[in-house]
């Protein structure tokens, strides 16, 4: 009978081979292992470079606005005066604005008995601005002012840090501490330049606006301006200008007049504010005067400055309207130029009726305005000046 012998695995047989498949697992583990450990590593890596970035960009970011801020608080005074400047200017403007515009009307109508007839000419100020109410309202009162308001802000912003430059450089040329009265009013007369200069086209048109919807101007076709153009607001009146006067030169109509006018006036205006408060307000009254008379002694000082200036300056102001309206052709002749414009008002009105015309409403606005201004600024300037040292 066939006998059937089975060879039997040997023991170290199956060792080797779980040995082998072990080393294999192990093996392929090991590779398992050490890819998450590379994935892992280059994930903290990428995420290092990631955050390296953002610190980076984050650095950046505070590098510029370090760089502002230290910008910001090197000139803090220039900014504050340039903010509070046209703060100044705005609210003084706003308060006097149906004043501002009456003077305005007066200065640059034809006299009383060559209109009277008419029914156009505008009288005493009360009765004026009656009248001005009745036919317009409250819109008749603030009518100009937003192109008033437009002009101011760079306007006054710009005087009141013209100034403060002008002083600063004067000085140090001068070498005085405090600036002798020549030099003060050099500043003064600086600062009124500047500011004109650059905004003077805004002037203009605010001027011909006043004008042309008053109830004056709507009088003629041959020229000058209509009913429709009374309706136009400040860029239209600005591109008629433009179109219809020469451009730019027209814009500019009676600029030199203006700034020959309007430097004495700043002069003054800086000089006497500056010389009234130095004895109004010394500053040992800041320690035992209350609050209210404070207030009462800037806006005084202010006023008094503003009134004295104006007498001083007020037939150059007379002669920049007459100016700026010269291409209304119904409203005044065509002038031929500054010195032609003094003839033809003392030859037809004789000098003190001519040249202070609208003197009243001038001196009733320019008083509170003056002081609104000077006030506005003191204490818009001293509020940004708080803040900045918090």
């Amino acid at each position: 009978m066939p006998s059937f012998n089975f060879k039997q695995p040997s023991s170290s047989t199956n060792l080797d081979n779980t040995s082998v498949t072990n080393q294999s697992h192990q093996h392929h583990h090991r590779k398992h292992i050490n890819t998450d450990a590379d994935i892992a590593v280059g994930a903290g890596t990428s995420t290092f470079e990631i955050v390296e970035e953002e610190l980076d960009h984050d650095q950046d970011t505070q590098s510029v606005t370090r760089r502002l801020k230290d910008i910001m608080s090197d000139n803090s005074a220039v900014i504050n005066t340039f903010i509070a400047g046209g703060l100044a200017g705005a609210a003084s403007r706003t308060v006097v604005s149906p004043l501002e515009r009456l003077k305005i009307i007066l200065q640059v109508q034809a006299s009383t008995s060559a209109v009277s007839s008419s029914g156009q000419a505008y009288g005493g100020v009360w009765e004026s601005l009656g009248r001005m109410w009745k036919n317009e309202g409250w819109r008749g009162f603030m009518k100009g002012n937003g192109i008033n308001v437009v002009r101011i802000l760079p306007y006054s912003a710009l005087q009141f840090t013209s100034y403060g430059a002008f002083k600063s450089v004067l000085g140090t040329w001068s070498g005085e501490t405090t600036l002798s009265t020549p030099l003060r009013l050099t500043a003064g007369a600086g600062a009124g330049i500047v500011a004109v200069a650059a905004t003077y086209p805004l002037d203009l048109v605010r001027a011909r606006l006043s004008v042309a919807t008053s109830g004056m101007s709507i009088k003629s076709a041959s020229g000058g301006f209509t009913a429709e153009d009374a309706k136009l607001g400040m860029i239209g009146m600005t591109k008629k200008v433009y179109r219809t006067e020469g451009g730019v030169r027209g814009l500019y109509r009676g600029c030199w007049a203006t700034a020959v006018g309007v430097a004495p006036y700043v002069s003054l205006n800086f000089y006497i504010y500056e010389s009234l408060k130095s004895m109004i307000l010394p500053e040992s009254l800041s320690l035992s005067a209350s609050e209210p008379e404070l207030i009462l002694r800037k806006l005084g000082c202010g006023a008094l400055a503003g009134a004295t200036s104006l007498i001083f300056t007020h037939p150059f102001d007379v002669l920049r309207r007459k100016l700026q309206v010269a291409g209304m052709s119904y409203m005044s002749p065509q002038y031929n130029g500054a010195i032609d414009v003094i003839r033809w008002i003392i030859k037809n009105e004789g000098f003190w009726k001519g040249m202070y015309r609208g003197l009243v409403p001038n001196l009733i606005k320019v008083t509170p305005s003056i002081a609104v201004s000077f006030y506005t600024f003191e204490t818009v300037r001293d509020l940004l000046a708080a803040v900045g040292e918090e």
